[in-house]
Formats: structure tokens, sequence, C-alpha cells
């Protein structure tokens, strides 16, 4: 496909928004990619890296073709966008996230409510199949959305298979890859692996006592089981993804609009936290709310990041904050509706 410049800035405008939707629990870059129509040419891209006639040029030192046959304009232009957003928005949402849950949610609620609206018309003819697959991704993902977080081994097989579900999960719309891995029983510790492995060179520079050895052998080993499974499910997934598409359009579509009504439920803008995971400097700690309240106060006078990890749906109260989030639910949701009828009319 040939491109313009103008139109790389766009795709890295849509990396941007999906850079930003990460950030959020419960809106994947899936659900963005999707939303924004470019979610079928992400994993033909994916796809097209991924595959046997690459991996043969590659072998075969034919970078010129490669260069000029994949489509690495796309994912670098997205990719771009992605790694602003992350460098740049996420600290922002996470404060919005911290200080204005509640609001914050309701709009990525309007958001996605509005978006699930306009995708229904990629759907070019409906059925009983497709209303059955509708239900089945709905379903699916409201009881991924809803699961409780479970203790699993640390070996190294069980990390490789956490990699290739993350990863799939992170490609479909509405489900979290980073919200499975807590399911999975193994973000605190791959999130310690990346913690060790950040504070080697930070001891280095303030020639600080190092890490054991062995303790950076086993951050390393953990990290390189996850990435691994990451590859493998990252390319296979992708394959499988691009076949449905072409054989079976209407039903993979109405399938993954039912995985983004199924995430709504992790939206809901009302919801009590019960149990977080606190991040202190090297060390990382689990509590259960709200009997640790008082020592989360402690936590957060030390600066600690605590992250949200298992919550519980409840009805709002009416008061100032209630109507503050429905006008921004009724904000996003319109502006998805005017930007989707603008561009229908551009076509």
């Amino acid at each position: 496909m040939k491109r313009k410049l103008k139109d790389y800035f766009k795709i890295s405008i849509f990396g941007f928004s999906m850079g930003a939707a990460n950030v959020i629990p419960g809106v994947s870059g899936g659900t963005m990619a999707f939303i924004l129509g470019i979610y079928e040419e992400l994993i033909d891209s994916i796809r097209a890296f991924a595959s046997s006639q690459a991996l043969k040029d590659l072998l075969g030192f034919k970078f010129k073709k490669l260069y000029d046959e994949l489509p690495w304009r796309f994912l670098l232009a997205l990719g771009i966008g992605v790694g602003i957003a992350l460098l740049t928005l996420a600290k922002f949402l996470s404060f919005c996230l911290d200080k204005h849950r509640e609001l914050t949610f309701a709009l990525f609620f309007g958001l996605v409510l509005a978006s699930i609206v306009t995708v229904l018309k990629q759907v070019k003819k409906w059925g009983i199949t497709r209303y059955i697959a509708i239900t089945a991704g709905a379903l699916i993902a409201f009881l991924i959305v809803t699961l409780v977080p479970v203790e699993t081994p640390h070996v190294w097989w069980n990390l490789f298979l956490c990699g290739i579900i993350i990863i799939c999960a992170m490609i479909l719309p509405g489900i979290s890859g980073s919200f499975l891995l807590l399911v999975l029983g193994q973000y605190k510790y791959v999130l310690g692996a990346v913690n060790m492995l950040i504070s080697v060179p930070i001891a280095l520079v303030k020639n600080e006592k190092m890490p054991e050895p062995d303790v950076i052998y086993s951050a390393l080993l953990t990290l390189f089981w996850i990435i691994s499974g990451c590859i493998i499910g990252l390319g296979s997934f992708s394959h499988l993804l691009n076949w449905l598409f072409k054989k079976y359009h209407d039903i993979t579509v109405a399938t993954l609009i039912g995985f983004m009504i199924g995430s709504l439920w992790k939206l809901w803008p009302w919801q009590i936290i019960t149990k977080v995971v606190v991040k202190l400097h090297k060390e990382v700690y689990e509590l259960s709310l709200p009997l640790a309240n008082p020592q989360l106060e402690v936590y957060k006078a030390a600066g600690a990041k605590i992250t949200p990890v298992v919550t519980k749906n409840i009805l709002p109260a009416l008061n100032s904050t209630f109507y503050y989030a429905v006008l921004l639910a009724a904000t996003g949701f319109a502006a998805v509706i005017i930007m989707e009828k603008f561009a229908a009319e551009k076509e």
C-alpha cells in the first residue's frame, strides 16, 4: 500500500491512541486498533513478518526484498506513536486513575460504548451465527475480566505459556495482557524480575552494591521465557486471526465486538478496590482492602506505586461526581459518533 508522509503521521496518531489505551485497565491496544479501523491491517502486517517466506528471505540475506515487501513502515509509524504515548501520557493517565478514577473510567466507558455502535456496521450481513458469535465473545470477555488472581508455579514452561496467553490477549479487543498476567499469578514475579534488571545499571552508576549473580541470572531467565512465549504467540495467533478474517469475516468481527461488550464490565466507573499491588523501590507487595487501608497510607507517603488488581462494581451515589461522570461518558460517546459520521461523509 503506497502512503504519503501525512498518512504515516496519521498512523502514528493511531499508535498514540493505542499506547494511551494500554494504561487504562479494561482497554487494550487491540480495542483502539479495532475502533480506528486498522485492526485487520495490523494483524496482516504482523503475519507478514512472522511468515515462513520472511524467514527464508532473512536466512538467504535478501534484505532488499524484505525492505521492499514487508510492511515495516506501517508498524514503525504505529510503534513510534505507541512509544510516545507511553513516555508522555502514561504518567498523566496514571495520575487521572489515581485521583479521578470514576471520571476517567466514565470517559473511556463512553468511548468504547460508542465504538461498539459504530463498529457494528462492519458486519456486512447479520444472521443467527453472527448473533451467537457476538454473545459468545461478550460472555468470554466478561468471564476473563472477572477472574480472580490465582497462584501458579514460576517454572519455565508456565512462564512461556503465560507469554503466549498475554500477547494473544493484547491483540484481542477488550482484554488486557497485563491483567491476564495478574490473573495467572505471574504479575508480581515478572515485575520483580524487571525491577531487578533495572536496578543493575542504577547500582553501577551510583556505585552501590550489585545484586547477586544468581539473582540477576534468574531475572534474565524469567524475562527470556516470557518474551519467547510472546514472540511465538504473536506470530502464530496473527496467522490464525488473518485466516479467520479472510474465511469468516463477519463472524470474526462479531466475536471481537462481543469482546468489547464484555470488557465494559471492567470499565464500569463506579467500583470499590478490594486488592492492590504496591511497588516500593525494589519490593512488590499485595494488600487486601479495606483492612490494609492504614498500611496503604504509609506506602503512599513513602512514594510507592499502587496498582488496583481486584475490584467490585457497585451502584453509583447520586452526588456531583456522578453527574460529572455521566457528562464525560456522554461526551466520549458523542465524540466517537460525530467523528465516525464525519469520516463516513469524507469517504
